[in-house]
């Protein structure tokens, strides 16, 4: 029973740690006037050695090598942590070109994140945890691969935006024209068939990992409810052309890049938490 309350306990404070740190560095944005860039950064990179030090230390020893691999998706807690601390969403605006740096640095933690990701993949089809057959494995491989794939453009997409805001301004044209220039609907097209892909996969590899007892119930649940309203935005983003009717504004926050993320980061947090009876008798 106090096992079940302090897992539960544990699980909760993991659940929300990233929202908080990203609060508490929040008041070093490079997007608040005065604030340095570099202060920022620093700041960042201490708190990802700190945590990631940590969680190296607690959980290799007590972890089967299953489990252990799920380390990979915790540490998106990093680059989740930095982007919520820049408190700001991109600045599109001609300002952007004073400070391009801070897009990039936007983009630079969201290709981080992918990398774990992928990396998580390739272990965990390495070493056949999945426990899948060949076929299966192949077609979720080229599932993935296709996910991390359109992260990966779509994050060069938009890392290049100030320099291609640059370009338009020196040609002489508006910049009032070059955003809807820049991410047309064909565009917009690539990052819904992405976001389809990249939640499905997510639904699916939650799924099984509860299927093999790796994860809680709970993990699958929440998992399935984000990725769908994920679904939904992105649907409605597609049939609206991107003219979000009033009143579900909110819809497009489920779009962005962050939030598969974030359900993988809590996917991280179900497999390191989901101890059995003799992980605690060792």
């Amino acid at each position: 029973m106090k096992t079940k309350i302090l897992t539960t306990l544990a699980v909760l404070i993991l659940f929300i740690l990233p929202f908080l740190t990203g609060i508490l560095i929040g008041k070093y944005s490079p997007y608040m006037e005065g604030n340095s860039f570099q202060t920022y950064v620093i700041i960042l990179t201490v708190v990802s050695i700190v945590i990631t030090a940590t969680v190296l230390l607690v959980f290799k020893y007590i972890l089967p090598s299953f489990e252990r691999i799920g380390i990979l998706l915790f540490l998106l807690i990093c680059p989740i942590i930095g982007i919520i601390g820049l408190v700001a969403p991109p600045d599109l605006s001609l300002k952007m070109l004073e400070h391009p740096e801070r897009e990039h640095l936007r983009y630079i933690l969201l290709f981080i994140a992918a990398i774990l990701f992928g990396v998580f993949i390739l272990l965990l089809f390495r070493s056949d945890s999945l426990k899948v057959k060949n076929t299966e494995r192949w077609i979720l491989a080229l599932v993935f691969i296709l996910a991390l794939a359109e992260f990966f453009w779509e994050f060069t997409h938009h890392y290049l935006y100030p320099e291609g805001l640059r370009a338009w301004i020196d040609q002489g044209k508006s910049v009032e024209e070059f955003g809807k220039n820049y991410d047309n609907f064909s565009i917009i097209r690539i990052g819904v068939i992405g976001r389809y892909i990249q939640f499905i996969s997510i639904i699916w590899l939650s799924l099984h990992l509860y299927k093999l007892r790796q994860i809680k119930i709970w993990s699958p649940i929440l998992v399935i409810i984000f990725s769908l309203l994920g679904i939904t935005s992105a649907t409605v983003i597609y049939i609206t052309e991107m003219n979000i009717p009033k009143g579900f504004e909110l819809l497009f926050l489920f779009f962005i890049p962050g939030i598969p993320f974030l359900l993988l980061y809590w996917l991280g947090i179900a497999l390191l938490t989901n101890f059995k009876k003799r992980e605690f008798a060792t």
